[in-house]
C-alpha cells in the first residue's frame, strides 16, 4: 500500500501539505511535484525492479527535457526517487471497462489511500497501470481540477507501453504536459501532425527507447505561457511576451482543459441564485470558472459562457449562494462585477454564512469601491455562504467571478489565475 511519507526532491515546500487539518480540506497545495505510482489490479504481478528503474529513468529524462526547453534550471519536481506500488482490490477487466480509460476511478482510489482530496492533493500522479496484455491505456493526462494552477493532475500509461512501446518517453513528456494543464495544439488552430509543439502528434517527435528523436518536440509560446501560469509546479518560470513570442508570431488565446470526474469526489462548490439567469448566462460560471477582464472599449464584452447576469430586481438587491463541499475558513472575498467597463456594477455587498442555506448569520456589509473589490473580514468558518449585492440604477448585476481566500491561500481558484 502507499505510505504517507513524502520525500520532495526539488520543492521542499510540499512538506507543508503532508498533514492538512480537516478545516483545510479546500486549501490547494502550494507546491506540486510528480509522484510515480505503479497501480496493480488484483491478479496482476507487481512491477519488477527493472520496470521501476526504467520508469524512474524515463521520468528523470522528461524532467531534464523540460529543463532544457524552459531554461534557467526550471523544471518540475519529482516527489520520490522510487515508484510507489498500490495494490488494488479489483481486477484489470474492471478498470478496462471504466470511462475515461479508468483515470477517474484510479485517481479516486489513490486519493483515498494517500488521504488527500482533489483540492489539496500535492501531486501530479504519474500512474502506470500494470497491464501486460496490451497498451491500454496508451497515454492520457489531465489536471484534477481543470485549467492552470488549480492543484494536482494525473498522467496515465500502461506497463505494456513501458515494456514495449518505443515512444514511451515522448508520450510521457506529452501526457505530463496535459497534467500540468496544456491542451493539444489543435485547440489553437494548429495542425496536430506537423506542429513543433510536444503537445502535437507529429511523428517526428517520437523517441525510440532511450534514444531521443532527431527532431524532438518543443514548447511553443502557448505552451510556455500555460506552464508559467502553473506556479505551483513551475514557481520560477516566467512568461515575457516580448522575449517569448517571436517576431511576427500571433499567439492564440488561452484555452483550458476541464476538470476530471472523480468518483466519490465532489466537482466543487454548488452555486445557486433566486435572482434569475438572463442573456444565456449561468450563475455557476462565477466560481471555478474563468474571470474575464472588465475592459471598456468600442465593443460590448459580456460573455454568457463565463459570466452571470441577474434578472432585474424590484428591491435593488440580488443574491447568490455558494455551498462548498467542505467547511471553509475565509478571510476575504474578491467580487468581480460589471462588464465592458460600464454595465451593471455591484455597489455594495452583504456577506452571510452558515452550515446550511436556512440559517445564515451576517459577516459583513460594506460598499464596493470598484468593479473588482476585495472584501476582508475576520476569519470565519462555514460551508454555505451567501452574497447579497446592491445593483446600480438598472436593478441588475453582472458578475464575472468570485474569488475566495483563507489568508494567502486561494480556495477553488479559477481555471486561469486572475492577474487583474
Amino acid at each position: 500500500m502507499l505510505h504517507r511519507t513524502v520525500v520532495v526532491v526539488l520543492l521542499l515546500a510540499a512538506f507543508r501539505n503532508a498533514e492538512l487539518p480537516a478545516e483545510q480540506e479546500a486549501v490547494p497545495a502550494r507546491a506540486i511535484s510528480v509522484l510515480p505510482v505503479f497501480f496493480v489490479p488484483t491478479g496482476q504481478q507487481a512491477p519488477s525492479q527493472d520496470q521501476s528503474k526504467r520508469l524512474m529513468r524515463h521520468l528523470k529524462w522528461s524532467q531534464t527535457r523540460y529543463r532544457e526547453l524552459l531554461g534557467h534550471g526550471t523544471t518540475f519536481a519529482i516527489a520520490e526517487q522510487k515508484p510507489r506500488v498500490y495494490r488494488a482490490q479489483r481486477p484489470l477487466e474492471f478498470y478496462r471497462a471504466q470511462p475515461e480509460r479508468s483515470a477517474g476511478q484510479i485517481v479516486s482510489e489513490l486519493l483515498g489511500d494517500l488521504n488527500y482530496n482533489r483540492n489539496n492533493c500535492p501531486f501530479v500522479l504519474l500512474v502506470v497501470l500494470m497491464n501486460p496484455k496490451d497498451n491500454v491505456p496508451p497515454g492520457w493526462g489531465q489536471p484534477l481540477n481543470g485549467g492552470f494552477n488549480t492543484g494536482g493532475g494525473v498522467s496515465f500509461l500502461s506497463s505494456f507501453g513501458l515494456d514495449h512501446s518505443p515512444y514511451f518517453q515522448s508520450t510521457l513528456q506529452h501526457e505530463l504536459g496535459h497534467a500540468f494543464g496544456l491542451p493539444h495544439v489543435d485547440v489553437y488552430g494548429y495542425d496536430m501532425k506537423t506542429n513543433p509543439s510536444m503537445m502535437s502528434y507529429d511523428p517526428r517527435h517520437h523517441t525510440k527507447g532511450f534514444t531521443d528523436s532527431p527532431k524532438p518536440g518543443k514548447f511553443i509560446p502557448e505552451d510556455r505561457r500555460g506552464l508559467a501560469l502553473n506556479t505551483r509546479a513551475f514557481p520560477s518560470l516566467h512568461f515575457d511576451p516580448e522575449k517569448n513570442i517571436p517576431p511576427g508570431y500571433s499567439i492564440a488565446k488561452i484555452v483550458t482543459l476541464g476538470l476530471l470526474k472523480i468518483p466519490g469526489q465532489p466537482d466543487g462548490p454548488v452555486v445557486t441564485s433566486h435572482s434569475g439567469e438572463t442573456y444565456g448566462s449561468k450563475v455557476a460560471n462565477i466560481v471555478q470558472g474563468r474571470i474575464a477582464e472588465n475592459e471598456k472599449g468600442e465593443k460590448v464584452t459580456f460573455d454568457a459562457r463565463t459570466m452571470w447576469h441577474s434578472a432585474k430586481s424590484a428591491t435593488g438587491w440580488v443574491a447568490v449562494q455558494i455551498a462548498f463541499p467542505y467547511e471553509v475558513e475565509l478571510t476575504r472575498i474578491v467580487v468581480h462585477s460589471q462588464h465592458s467597463g460600464q454595465y451593471h456594477i455591484a455597489k455594495a455587498v452583504r456577506v452571510a454564512v452558515g452550515d446550511n442555506g436556512e440559517h445564515l448569520r451576517q459577516v459583513i456589509e460594506t460598499n464596493l469601491a470598484s468593479a473588482d473589490s476585495e472584501v476582508s473580514f475576520p476569519a470565519t468558518k462555514g460551508r454555505v455562504w451567501q452574497l447579497a449585492l446592491s445593483a446600480d440604477e438598472t436593478g441588475e448585476v453582472t458578475l464575472r467571478g468570485l474569488q475566495f481566500f483563507s489568508g494567502e491561500d486561494e480556495l477553488f481558484p479559477p481555471l486561469v489565475p486572475y492577474r487583474g
